[in-house]
């Protein structure tokens, strides 16, 4: 998705700089972006106090931090975060630790029971062969901490891999969506090779649900997806999912052979201006769901939901790229609709878009943050607080018809 870079003062500033997804046409790219912060590590008390954590006077990690008040079961809405995580490698682990602790503190104060972990695989360009992890990629072993980090809170979690775009972004609609592998099985074997370690500590450390793949609309019809979930399940016993584009999701069943298929909802409301009420927004929501069926709707699990806080931004919710004249409450907005419809339709849960690993979500936003960011805009952290503070019974998913005898 995108790249940053990290200076560390290690007993007062650290300097973030953190990239943001971008849009190409209607799809979400994640190119670079930054967001500057200042993080202060704990030192004395008396000289700086504590950020939640951090340091080496930060009692033991299965001591502290907050716990979910109504954690997650069968037939509850996943009421969720996606986290975007792009690694420092010249962080210790320690660090790591504390920006897990503070996520999670974060997540767990917006009422969520859920928590899925974004991070970037790369590849070379859309014909290549192969994808690899890069040192902005977190290694198992430091994704283990944010596992282990949320599970002490009672969240559930995902671990969800994501292509990055950055060797795609020189081409025409260069988009994960659009890459044509000229040897399908080669692509296929080095992703699996890949993914084994992840799926081993998705395993090993309680995660709830891996996503096998992301907005992958060229290869969805590839035979070789049955190979790679028969494989995956060998390693990783809990759910294993895939997550669709909106555009393919509105259009039918996505034939990747997984136990559940989400959807990053980035569809437009074309005709709605930044005036728009909860209910015209409400209304636009159940347009677009309704490409797939009137009523309630429990295996629908909306894995993004996001949009900039600014203006214009309804008629295109996926415009990660351009920056416009900030508005929150078109943020706010977006968000509160998209929950009363879930509950209406009984949804089977909604991930927001987007929390950076690397931040400190407290501290307040600026013209520089990025408009896509919720973190530290009041309005829009307060609809997630009162979407995530209610429940609903999601009914049972029904299995599909046989077709008819003969």
């Amino acid at each position: 998705m995108k790249r940053f870079v990290i200076f560390i003062l290690p007993t007062t500033v650290l300097g973030i700089t953190v990239a943001v997804p971008l849009i190409w046409g209607d799809h979400p790219l994640k190119f670079d972006h930054k967001r500057p912060t200042e993080v202060h590590w704990a030192g004395a008390a008396e000289d700086q106090g504590r950020v939640w954590g951090f340091g080496k006077d930060a009692p033991a990690a299965e001591d502290t931090g907050p716990k979910v008040a109504r954690p997650w079961a069968k037939g509850s809405p996943e009421w969720g975060v996606q986290v975007y995580w792009l690694d420092d490698p010249a962080d210790p682990e320690t660090f790591v630790q504390g920006k897990a602790d503070r996520i999670v503190k974060y997540v767990v104060g917006l009422n969520a029971n859920a928590l899925s972990v974004s991070f970037p695989f790369y590849t070379t360009g859309g014909k290549s062969n192969a994808v690899a992890a890069r040192p902005t990629t977190p290694g198992p072993e430091r994704l283990a901490l944010l596992l282990d980090a949320a599970k002490r809170a009672g969240l559930r979690t995902t671990v969800r891999p994501i292509l990055d775009e950055e060797s795609l972004r020189a081409v025409k609609d260069g988009w994960r969506g659009n890459i044509a592998p000229s040897d399908k099985d080669a692509w296929f074997a080095s992703y699996a090779t890949f993914l084994a370690p992840y799926l081993k500590t998705a395993q090993e450390h309680g995660a709830t649900e891996f996503t096998i793949g992301t907005e992958f609309n060229s290869l969805e019809n590839a035979p070789q997806w049955a190979g790679l979930v028969e494989q995956a399940k060998k390693t990783f016993h809990g759910e294993v999912v895939y997550d669709a584009n909106w555009d393919n999701w509105s259009k039918g069943a996505v034939p990747v052979p997984t136990e559940q298929t989400g959807v990053d909802a980035y569809f437009p409301a074309k005709s709605l201006g930044d005036d728009a009420s909860v209910g015209d927004l409400a209304a636009s929501w159940n347009g677009w769901l309704d490409k797939r069926g009137k009523g309630p709707q429990p295996a629908t699990k909306l894995t993004e939901v996001g949009i900039p806080a600014q203006k214009g931004a309804y008629k295109t919710p996926g415009d990660f790229y351009t920056k416009r004249e900030l508005n929150e409450p078109v943020q706010a907005t977006w968000f509160t609709a998209v929950c009363q419809v879930a509950q209406e339709r009984k949804l089977a849960g909604i991930y927001f878009w987007s929390l950076y690993f690397g931040i400190d979500p407290t501290l307040p936003t600026n013209q520089d943050t990025p408009r896509m960011d919720f973190a530290g805009r009041p309005a829009s952290e307060e609809a997630i607080r009162k979407c995530f503070a209610q429940t609903y019974e999601v009914p049972p998913v029904q299995p599909p018809a046989a077709a008819p005898a003969g």
